[in-house]
């Protein structure tokens, strides 16, 4: 079997399990009595050896020999601590017994332990179990490392952390490994080569099949397992494979194997041959590998000698594998198998033979009963029934457990349970055995059944009066829980119970899914032990008499679509998930009643039925009842406390989920014994405007110890709060307490009268903001404050100075940004802090100084960049039990290594330290932990500074070099238009008889219009400035040739205008009148040319870019935005006013 895992975070002190010898005078008097009888032996003549080899361990010697030196048990110090020295002689007689292997009755005298030498082996056995806990694993792995001292056991946890290889680093004597729920898709034999201790691997869910996995990450490929990977393992126990696309059984199995779990794989054939190596085998779960979640499309094929050398073999699972029959040849010393949720059709008188020792057998979901079935189910042919042969079970003469859930059983034959005698638990639920409860002579032969389960064997679309029970009920002496829900009749009476009371130790009864709607009351006083009476989801409702007795009879038959939509079983309610590997369990009810409200006493659940209100007379016959269940009745009644006064000793009372009215202060009043009451959504009248609201009520329940009052949102009361002597814990969550809390308020709704308040939730209030007030408002007594789940932006934590027990503070799922200056100054008793899911950026300098009783921290998921070494001083994070820091966006600089450094050393625990404290920046370091820092990242690299300076300079040169090649004209004629732009301008001389020449496209209409309408109107026309233009239809003299107009208008000018378009650019015009204002620059060195562009066209030319740069405002365009013509008029008059060579130097005037 599996070695039992112990609960829990790190390694337990050795302290808890000495024997405990009364409270000590003082410390060191501890240690001494603790490490003396530690050396004593358990049993007189008993020698035992000493474990030497345990100090061979890496850096234990150097830890012990550390600590002999720094050691106080001497004679020295015990006169310094008042010790007596007695006691140190005690504890040397003691050491020297144990070390020399001396009888108890042998004088000790002549091995006395000298002050040389053997003083030293001496320390080494006092402080040895103080020493071994704190063996230091590398922080690097990526896993969790537990110690368990009482089970002697190293567990290295190291599920779902998204590994894709096997971890490296694992300690050596590693008892119990964990590599489930990650993406590693091989393991071979050098991963275990180290590992020759492990007792457990667990390595399930690496590789899930398509519809059972994931959907954000689907493998594709199964696990790949190379023979002989686990062959090595001598010492392995227990090894969990299941949910890895596994086709076979893999090989190479140590042969101590005494547990093989394989289920959720690909398995569909099992061979002798494939079992060969499992000849110590105890338990072997194959489940799973072919139903409708894990489709095969095959027959689970079994040779008939498969099982058939596993003579040690004690549990079997095949559940759901698409089995036709039981398997032949199962070993003899099997006592469990799993066999349900099959296509078995049919039990023979030999498949079941010789198992002499099977104890449980489970052949649920063969033939199943499919309707109303939440899953996809097939039935049998005809809807038949499992065929199961009258003597089936003759040879199971120990069997114990029986489970033949829907199988679609009509007629249960007694014959089946004739050597059964020992069966204690059977489950005949979900078949069709309506009529066969009425005769049920099968329970002759059950003498010491425990556990009866009959539920949901209705008649579909019936709906009789009553359920009639056989008399052979009332052979059932020692039966305890009987389970008759979903048969569904109107009336449940005496008649109905009367062959169950003499069943003197029945303490459970269910009737619950019955649609029940008279009950008689009364009979339940005959039952003597009876501590559980359910009557859930039934239709229960009260008359003005109370409860009604008469059979009420309505003309529509039951609401079946309502029942569609309670299921009493989901398919295989036993499966093992990725998180936990248990084994088969027993089955669990549905809609169960609250342990909590049971472990008081005598239960009567009459949840979701029709009791819309209680009258006093209702449960006069139930004074013995201590846990009462009303929830989900949709009762609205306005109390009165005069409702429960039968039930004076009530402990437990669950009301919530209904319609309560809390408009008197006595409500609940005449519950004085009542400890635990749950109002809990009650929403539906606190949500109404106007309504008056007590919850002062509390003030006269004397004994009420835990109150709920969540999911109503209260924003309103007329109490101006909540006052109570007893009341230790309450839970308002899902309230309004932003509006009761609404800053401006006068008067805060307060829980400060409720004097013995220890807990208090009040997460989910959509509290944006607490004033400072409100703390005044909480119980000077309370010990934990939860405030997760609200909206937070800012949190008072001055307030907290008011509450000097507070010991737990949850601000959870806020949007917190700060943290106090000084967690000491606000509460100096805070031992746990809960700050996850936040947005805090940066801690405070001095944030845990003097917060020396802080035990847990969890500041992960914010957005905390970097931890300094004051605001986490040692001597305050080194108490600390617990400390979460992942998920934040950590920068991995210098200020970070010491924090690297001491994770490195700390014994504190850092759950996911290696694979979610992680880096974000600089670059190199993204994604890798903040452990792997070390002192390297400050420290000067002379390498790398010349390796930089060298690539930039190489990089400079070629800059250079491929600039100069490619971009020589536009940088020469940027420093010289750059040089241009310094000296200024010059004016024009007036010898000229125009100020510009416009040259445009006179067959364009467009243009034209444009050039008379706009250019001349806006440049001639207006006195502030006119400028005098030469126009070709204008200006020119008729009969001159076209060439000898143009080249005068050029000479005779300033300024050359070029109005460009598309259309213009292309004709031949264009290009003569373009030539001849070019030549003046190259004859004259005189640059006259103005170009405005209508549209855009040569935008890409390599002169255009090259006048764009030497001489830009010679170069506009039309805006398209009429709020911008006024500045292009202004930048063409700026350019005919200034003369374009002043825009170049002497240089440039040289070379044209």
């Amino acid at each position: 079997m599996a070695p039992r895992q112990r609960s829990g975070v790190g390694p337990p002190s050795p302290d808890r399990y000495l024997p405990d010898t009364g409270p000590p005078s003082s410390p060191v008097e501890q240690v001494v009595s603790n490490h003396k009888k530690m050396f004593m032996f358990p049993h007189q003549g008993e020698r035992k050896e000493i474990p030497m080899h345990l100090f061979g361990q890496e850096g234990i010697t150097a830890t012990v020999i550390h600590a002999v030196v720094i050691s106080r048990l001497d004679y020295c110090n015990a006169l310094y601590m008042g010790l007596l020295l007695s006691q140190i002689q005690k504890l040397q007689n003691a050491a020297a017994r144990l070390l020399m292997c001396i009888f108890m009755w042998e004088h000790i005298q002549p091995v006395i332990l000298p002050w040389g030498k053997s003083r030293l082996i001496f320390f080494l056995f006092c402080l040895f179990l103080k020493m071994v806990p704190a063996v230091q694993y590398p922080k690097t792995l990526p896993c969790d490392v537990i110690v368990d001292d009482l089970e002697d056991l190293l567990i290295v946890d190291c599920r779902a952390r998204h590994l894709v290889t096997f971890p490296e680093g694992i300690p050596a004597n590693t008892t119990n490994l964990t590599l489930s729920m990650n993406h590693i898709e091989d393991i071979k034999p050098g991963n275990f080569e180290r590992l020759e201790n492990l007792v457990e691997v667990d390595f399930r869910c690496n590789c899930m099949p398509v519809t059972l996995g994931p959907k954000d990450h689907i493998c594709t490929k199964s696990l790949n397992v190379q023979h002989g990977t686990f062959e090595k393992l001598t010492q392995l126990k227990s090894l969990y494979l299941d949910g890895n696309r596994l086709s076979e059984v893999p090989r190479g199995l140590p042969q101590n194997l005494r547990l093989l779990s394989l289920e959720a794989n690909h398995i569909i054939a099992i061979s002798k041959e494939s079992l060969k190596e499992l000849g110590n085998i105890e338990i072997l779960l194959l489940g799973k590998n072919c139903y409708y979640r894990n489709h095969c499309n095959v027959s689970f094929q079994i040779d008939s000698t498969a099982f058939q050398a596993l003579k040690k073999l004690t549990v079997l699972s095949l559940k759901a594998n698409n089995l036709s029959s039981i398997p032949q040849n199962l070993p003899h010393s099997l006592k469990k198998l799993y066999i349900h949720d099959n296509q078995i059709q049919n039990i023979s008188q030999y498949d079941l033979n010789y198992l002499h020792n099977l104890e449980v057998l489970d052949l649920s979901g063969n033939c199943p009963r499919c309707h109303n079935a939440p899953y996809p189910c097939e039935p049998c042919f005809n809807n038949k029934s499992l065929l199961i042969s009258p003597t089936a079970f003759a040879s199971l003469k120990q069997l114990k457990f029986l489970r033949l859930h829907s199988t679609s059983l009509r007629h249960v034959n007694p014959k089946w349970f004739e050597n059964t005698r020992n069966l204690e638990v059977l489950d005949l639920s979900q078949n069709y055995l309506a009529k066969e409860i009425e005769d049920a002579k099968f329970l002759n032969f059950l003498p010491n059944l425990l556990d009866l389960d009959l539920s949901f064997n209705y008649d579909p679309q019936k709906y009789p009066t009553d359920l009639n029970l056989s008399c052979t009920f009332s052979n059932l002496t020692k039966l305890k829980y009987l389970r008759l829900r979903g048969y569904v009749f109107k009336t449940l009476n005496l008649n109905t119970v009367h062959y169950l009371r003499n069943l003197i130790n029945l303490t459970e009864l269910d009737f619950g899914t019955n649609f029940i709607r008279n009950v008689n009351f009364n009979m339940f006083e005959d039952f003597p032990a009876l501590q559980i009476i359910n009557l859930s989801f039934n239709k229960i409702s009260p008359t003005s008499e109370g409860f009604s007795e008469v059979p009420f009879y309505s003309s529509h038959v039951p609401l079946f679509d309502q029942y569609k939509e309670m299921h009493y079983f989901v398919y295989d309610e036993y499966s093992r998930s990725c998180s936990s590997k248990d084994r088969e369990m027993s089955p669990s009810l549905p809609h169960s009643i609250e342990p909590s409200c049971t472990h008081h006493g005598k239960t009567l659940d009459l949840s979701r039925n029709n009791m819309f209100f209680i009258n006093p007379s209702d449960f006069q016959n139930f004074a013995s009842i201590k846990c009462l269940n009303l929830s989900g009745n949709a009762m609205s009644q306005t109390l009165h406390g005069t409702e429960f006064r039968s039930l004076s000793g009530l402990k437990y009372l669950d009301f919530s989920n209904n319609r309560i009215d809390l408009l008197y202060s006595n409500a609940f009043q005449e519950l004085k014994e009542l400890e635990t009451l749950d109002l809990s959504d009650n929403k539906y009248y606190f949500q109404a405007e106007g309504v008056t609201h007590m919850l002062n009520f509390t003030s006269n329940l004397i004994s009420l110890k835990t109150l709920l009052l969540n999911g109503n949102e209260i924003f309103t009361s007329v109490d101006k709060g909540m006052a109570s002597s007893s009341i230790q814990t309450l839970e308002f969550r899902q309230n309004r307490l932003d509006i009761l809390w609404k800053a401006g308020t006068k008067d805060y709704f307060s829980f400060k009268e409720l004097k013995c308040l220890t807990k208090l939730d009040i997460s989910d209030n959509s509290l944006s903001y607490l004033p400072k007030e409100v703390f005044d408002c909480l119980p000077l007594q309370l010990q934990q404050l939860n405030l997760s789940n609200n909206k937070l932006k800012t949190f008072n934590w001055g307030g907290l100075q008011v509450l000097k027990n507070l010991t737990i503070l949850d601000l959870s799922n806020n949007q917190v940004t700060t943290v106090p200056h000084e967690l000491s100054n606000c509460s100096g008793a805070l031992q746990n802090l809960i700050l996850r899911h936040n947005r805090i950026k940066k801690l405070t300098e001095n944030f845990l100084r003097g917060a020396f009783q802080l035990r847990y921290l969890d500041l992960s998921f914010n957005k905390i960049r970097t931890i300094r070494n004051s605001s986490f001083p040692q001597n305050v994070i080194n108490n600390l039990h617990i400390l979460f820091l992942n998920g934040n966006p950590f920068k991995c600089d210098c200020d970070s290594v010491w924090l690297a450094w001491w994770m490195n050393r700390t014994n504190v625990t850092i759950p996911r330290l290696a694979t979610d404290v992680t880096c974000t920046d600089p670059g190199a370091w993204r994604g890798k932990g903040v452990v792997l820092l070390n002192l390297d990242t400050c420290e000067l690299d002379y390498s790398q500074i010349l390796y930089c300076v060298s690539a930039s300079i190489i990089m400079s040169l070629m800059t250079l070099a491929l600039t100069s090649h490619l971009y020589y004209w536009d940088v020469w004629y940027i420093y010289h238009f750059c040089t241009a732009k310094i000296k200024g301008y010059k004016r024009f001389s007036s010898k000229v008889l125009y100020d510009a020449f416009v040259a445009y496209d006179i067959k364009d209409a467009a243009v034209n219009e444009w050039v008379l309408r706009e250019l001349v109107e806006k440049l001639e026309n207006e006195q502030d400035k006119q400028f005098n233009l030469c126009l070709e239809e204008r200006d020119w003299l008729p009969g001159q040739p076209v060439l000898d107009n143009l080249s005068e208008s050029i000479e005779m000018s300033r300024k050359t205008v070029f109005v460009l378009t598309n259309r213009y650019i292309a004709c031949g015009n264009f290009r003569t009148a373009f030539y001849l204002a070019h030549q003046r620059l190259m004859d004259e060195k005189v640059d006259v040319i103005i170009l405005i562009f209508l549209e855009k066209v040569l935008q890409k030319t390599k002169y255009l870019r090259l006048r764009k740069r030497l001489c830009s405002r010679s170069v506009l365009e039309w805006p398209t935005n009429p709020q911008s013509q006024c500045y292009f008029w202004h930048c063409l008059k700026n350019a005919l006013a200034v003369n374009n060579e002043v825009s170049y130097n002497i240089l440039f005037k040289e070379i044209v």
